[in-house]
């Protein structure tokens, strides 16, 4: 399921760390619905979370401290995976929102004022040509078990490519496809640009992208419907098709 939420703003700007307050509104809502359970539901653990989202401003434009945009809105679109419901409940969740004011810093604020669901594309070929949706980027990590430290790649770090593609096998492996599934995943070729971008308090390097990824079509539709990489449920790796091969 894919879907749009509208917002107006008290002020045409939010903290340039905007993930983090759309994670917190994420949370309100999902906690003022079905008595909390669905917070329960979503963030009592460390499970992957089976959507991703991404934010859609006007004229976007960063400084070190703040996100600004034009027109006082902006849009979040969610894709969730249909097997589960998500798309569901989250949008039950935030139709509770509708027109109430949600604080922002230093006396902004947003308020939900639409929600409308979009055409979901169904894959029904084994090569996609992927680009990542505007306002997101793909994340790809390294998790040192050892260290518990992270380390980020983008499209300017030599062999980029083949870590994309461990990625993205790597996540379908965690999302529970076979052995020989996993193993018919192939990059076969990635443009990107490289963007700095600021994540609770630190900087952590992304890549937009447009890349061409073969494989079993259910895989391909998991990808489409859940993004693809690292920190998808936090505003990243939320990808558009552009044309099946």
């Amino acid at each position: 399921m894919r879907f749009k939420l509208d917002f107006i703003t008290g002020q045409s700007e939010l903290n340039a760390d905007y993930r983090r307050y759309v994670l917190s509104f994420i949370k309100n809502a999902l906690s003022q619905s079905v008595n909390g359970n669905l917070l329960d539901r979503y963030y009592t653990d460390t499970h992957t979370k089976d959507f991703s989202w991404t934010m859609i401003v006007s004229k976007p434009r960063f400084t070190k401290e703040k996100f600004q945009f034009a027109d006082n809105k902006f849009s979040l679109v969610f894709s969730t995976d249909d097997g589960k419901q998500t798309g569901m409940y989250l949008m039950l969740a935030f139709l509770n929102q509708k027109n109430r004011k949600y604080p922002a810093e230093e006396g902004n604020f947003i308020i939900l004022k639409n929600i409308v669901q979009l055409d979901q594309k169904e894959i029904r070929g084994m090569t996609v040509r992927f680009t990542t949706m505007p306002g997101s980027s793909l994340v790809v990590r390294e998790h040192d078990r050892d260290s518990n430290k992270d380390t980020y790649y983008s499209c300017e770090d030599e062999g980029y490519p083949e870590k994309l593609e461990q990625a993205l096998k790597t996540q379908a492996e965690m999302a529970g496809f076979s052995e020989t599934s996993v193993g018919s995943i192939r990059l076969h070729c990635m443009t990107g640009r490289k963007v700095v971008v600021k994540h609770y308090g630190i900087y952590l390097d992304a890549t937009i992208a447009d890349f061409t990824v073969s494989g079993e079509n259910r895989i391909l539709q998991y990808f489409y419907q859940n993004g693809a990489c690292s920190r998808r449920s936090i505003g990243f790796g939320m990808l558009d098709i552009v044309e099946e091969g």
